[in-house]
């Protein structure tokens, strides 16, 4: 009867330890995406995470906060967006440029606020869709009551001076048109023509387009658009 009873316990926490896996599996799958760095047949989670002689809770297979000139979770990720594993994304550990507010060290207020490196379905693996107006998944703001987005810039009869922003190419200047789906350029404005969670202009809220003392009640972001406005 015992042994009945212990085969039974046994094959129900078989069961449970395989639900569970495979739950996990399917949420923090690595495997062919961009962090997929494993050769053919390897496992992709072993350049970030160690099942033993890790250095701290998560399983790091390295310190993820050294005590350098990052902390939290960005250390972790400079170790490859530092321009020597990869040139992408590189900007986002400048300092002197602003970035969207983060808690180092807090499980979904670090780096993870936003992004989940497991996870590709979504652009710069960000862990909610939405594309170029994904901050409006925490952001009520930007509608009718205040800058409109998701309006055909053309139809307005907006066309910016600089639609062009593109940080890989050290270009920080200039308010971005995209396509309706938010994922490639078009003529419609985003939460993201006017805004950078990264790289954006020194001494602003994460605007594209830096300030300037001489216009300080016409930003010279707005003029980018609206030019001749206030002059």
């Amino acid at each position: 009867m015992k042994r009945a009873a212990v085969a039974i316990a046994g094959a129900g926490l078989i069961v449970l330890i395989a639900g569970v896996s495979g739950v996990l599996g399917e949420m923090k799958n690595v495997a062919d995406t961009p962090h997929d760095l494993a050769a053919p047949g390897a496992s992709p989670c072993v350049y970030c995470h160690l099942p033993r002689d890790d250095e701290s809770e998560l399983l790091w297979a390295g310190d993820p906060n050294p005590g350098g000139q990052f902390s939290g979770l960005k250390p972790l990720c400079f170790s490859c967006h530092d321009g020597t594993v990869t040139a992408a994304g590189s900007y986002v550990f400048d300092a002197g440029r602003p970035e969207h507010l983060s808690n180092p060290g807090l499980k979904d207020q670090d780096c993870d606020r936003c992004h989940d490196p497991h996870e590709a379905k979504n652009s710069a693996f960000v862990k909610v869709p939405g594309a170029a107006n994904f901050c409006q998944s925490c952001h009520s703001r930007a509608g009718p009551t205040d800058h409109p987005v998701d309006v055909s810039a053309p139809a307005v009869g907006i066309k910016p001076v600089d639609a062009h922003w593109d940080p890989e190419a050290s270009d920080f200047n200039g308010t971005r048109l995209w396509n309706d789906a938010g994922d490639a350029p078009g003529d419609v404005m985003k939460c993201l023509t006017c805004h950078s969670p990264h790289g954006g202009q020194p001494n602003t809220e994460i605007n594209t387009v830096a300030f300037n003392s001489s216009h300080e009640s016409f930003l010279p972001i707005c003029q980018n658009c609206h030019y001749g406005w206030g002059e």
